[in-house]
């Protein structure tokens, strides 16, 4: 029921395979790495991608900002400053960039960039977590983010296991990571854990997105639903995965494959 399922009884295959291995065998001498510092004093870091301008992209998830580094000599600049970012705990906030493969490359439509964050759904003091993804305009002259649009909103989100990986595969399709919101742990053990539950048609036709706890999310890049996403019992949804419970690794392989860990 999800690619972690899977993923974990590839991972006891391999252990075990390797427990029968010799140790006095080596097939491959270690490889050598050097290490630098490239930057300090940043915000809460956490997505870091390689833009075609050859610069460091990344998002500070406690400084709700969006900052593009120079590899060389670390100096960096900020693309956009998100401060309706909701972030009171150590995971919600500022978190997935995603680049438009053909960004920079001078093709109408295409100079995007996507961002996934949380924020606050609620007038005056109440607190309504929300999870969402926003596309931006790549500005070449002013190297800035403009003209915001939002892709999807009001996805579920909470204090823990949040997720918010977020990715273009080979099939320019968006591809987003929600964590089961810590559910049945910790200070939320008393939530229900809703990972296993999936939308039903009339959730969907709402665009009621509660059931979306502990799933990858596949969507068109302007956030609606892809015609070719897996009915699953018969409602077609954005959901692509489901049963997951704190998915923060999310990547495309070279073949297109996607790759997913969670803690």
């Amino acid at each position: 029921r999800s690619l972690i399922g899977a993923l974990g009884v590839a991972f006891v295959l391999v252990s075990v395979a390797t427990a029968r291995q010799d140790p006095t065998i080596v097939t491959n001498p270690p490889e050598k790495f050097s290490m630098r510092v490239v930057a300090t004093g940043l915000d809460g870091p956490w997505e870091i991608t390689w833009g075609p301008d050859q610069q460091i992209w990344a998002t500070e998830r406690r400084g709700r900002r969006v900052i593009r580094i120079n590899p060389a000599d670390g100096t960096r600049t900020t693309l956009l400053s998100l401060p309706e970012a909701h972030t009171t705990f150590t995971q919600d906030g500022l978190l997935g960039l995603a680049l438009h493969p053909d960004l920079m490359k001078g093709l109408v439509g295409s100079n995007y960039v996507y961002i996934a964050f949380t924020y606050d759904d609620a007038a005056g003091p109440a607190l309504a977590r929300r999870l969402g993804i926003r596309r931006y305009q790549y500005e070449e002259k002013t190297r800035t983010l403009s003209s915001p649009v939002d892709v999807i909103m009001g996805l579920p989100t909470h204090d823990d296991h949040v997720g918010g990986r977020l990715v273009i595969g080979r099939d320019l399709k968006l591809y987003l990571t929600i964590g089961d919101q810590g559910s049945n742990f910790g200070a939320n053990r008393c939530n229900a854990n809703h990972a296993q539950d999936l939308p039903t048609q009339s959730q969907v036709k709402k665009q009621d997105w509660t059931g979306y706890q502990g799933k990858i999310l596949r969507l068109n890049l302007d956030g609606s639903i892809p015609e070719d996403n897996p009915a699953i019992n018969g409602v077609r949804s954005h959901v692509f995965s489901y049963g997951h419970r704190n998915p923060l690794g999310l990547i495309v392989g070279p073949k297109g494959e996607i790759y997913e860990s969670e803690h």
